[in-house]
């Protein structure tokens, strides 16, 4: 089952004072980190509208998608758009800033989704409270496409009974 992972580094940084993509973290900027968090079993694209971010993914030989929107559904619109064109049975979305996620969350996600076969979405959890990333079946992509302004796709979740919590 093919599972693609679409970074989110499209923010502005605002309460951070700057690009915090570009901050450093144990001397690599935090996307870098980031990108280097995420385990070979997914395929992995960064969404972002910082060209700064985008010469760091091509350093680190990862796949861009370099957009101009200021909007986190614009910026889920460019990413996913990427992964669709190579068959993904679902897709993870992880926020740049959270170069921390463990390889053991990464792979408890991917195997409750594949458990569940692959039909709802599985969202990272702390102490029971939902969280991100959240890998989304490909059943929701025509949805996630369609998000206007400022929603992510945490907003096609609420209300849902389906949706699995997997503890970090």
């Amino acid at each position: 089952m093919k599972l693609g992972c679409v970074i989110m580094a499209s923010g502005e940084g605002k309460r951070f004072g700057s690009n915090k993509m570009l901050a450093d973290i144990y001397g690599e900027p935090l996307i870098a980190r980031t990108i280097d968090s995420v385990p070979g079993g997914f395929d992995v694209v960064v969404s972002t509208r910082w060209p700064e971010a985008a010469h760091i993914c091509e350093d680190k030989h990862c796949p861009c998608v370099l957009h101009d929107g200021e909007l986190r559904s614009e910026s889920v619109r460019a990413g996913l758009s990427w992964g669709v064109e190579r068959n993904w049975k679902g897709c993870l979305f992880l926020p740049g800033d959270q170069p921390l996620v463990s390889s053991d969350s990464f792979e408890a996600l991917a195997g409750a989704f594949k458990a569940n076969g692959g039909v709802a979405p599985v969202r990272l959890a702390l102490n029971g409270e939902p969280a991100s990333p959240v890998l989304f079946p490909a059943s929701f992509f025509p949805n996630l496409m369609g998000l206007k302004g400022k929603d992510g796709g945490s907003s096609l979740l609420r209300g849902r009974a389906d949706v699995q919590l997997v503890e970090a």
